[in-house]
């Protein structure tokens, strides 16, 4: 082999090693810097999320979201957290979709109250987003404590009915995230 071939892997060997040092290989591989199925999180996004309630699922959830923020602080991981808060409220209301058709009339009755509680979180989380936006964070708190009574009313027509709620771990979910977002507000 030639001299041009050494020359060429050589060439290849300190790029890889230059990407590598400057945290860009993930992304060169098209992985960004949050946690992307199974891989790292953002030692940022990390340290951030430790102080949080519940940090694994901070971690979970906001950093996979830590690659489209140029700098991570704590800002930035309310904005993911939120994010993260907002896509997970949409996935409940899909699942309220379709859970409502293979349930008995009295739990697709209770499930149909629960959307609604759903597409309430969704605005209060809308109007969060916003006040954080303008680092209004009496505001953002506020919207935030009215999506956890939001979603903490879905289980009331089941408590009541005493029937199974089909959303309970959702709800525990967004529990868990809507009072990550709050411990972050108290960081900005």
């Amino acid at each position: 082999m030639g001299q041009a071939y050494y020359y060429h892997q050589r060439l290849v060997l300190l790029a890889v090693v230059a990407l590598l040092s400057a945290g860009l290989f993930p992304q060169a591989l098209g992985k960004g810097k949050g946690k992307a199925h199974g891989g790292a999180v953002n030692p940022v996004v990390a340290g951030i999320c430790s102080r949080t309630p519940f940090p694994e699922v901070c971690k979970s959830t906001a950093g996979r979201h830590a690659s489209k923020f140029p700098v991570i602080d704590n800002l930035a991981v309310l904005n993911m957290q939120v994010d993260a808060f907002s896509k997970r409220t949409a996935q409940a209301r899909k699942h309220v979709a379709k859970s409502a058709r293979t349930i008995p009339p009295a739990q697709a009755q209770a499930l149909t109250f629960c959307d609604t509680m759903y597409m309430n979180t969704q605005d209060t989380i809308g109007a969060a987003q916003r006040a954080i936006t303008f680092k209004d964070t009496s505001t953002a708190k506020i919207m935030l404590q009215l999506a956890v009574q939001d979603f903490d009313s879905c289980d009331r027509p089941f408590t009541q009915a005493g029937i199974l709620n089909p959303m309970g771990k959702f709800d525990k979910e967004l529990n868990q995230m809507a009072n990550n977002c709050m411990a972050l507000a108290n960081m900005i």
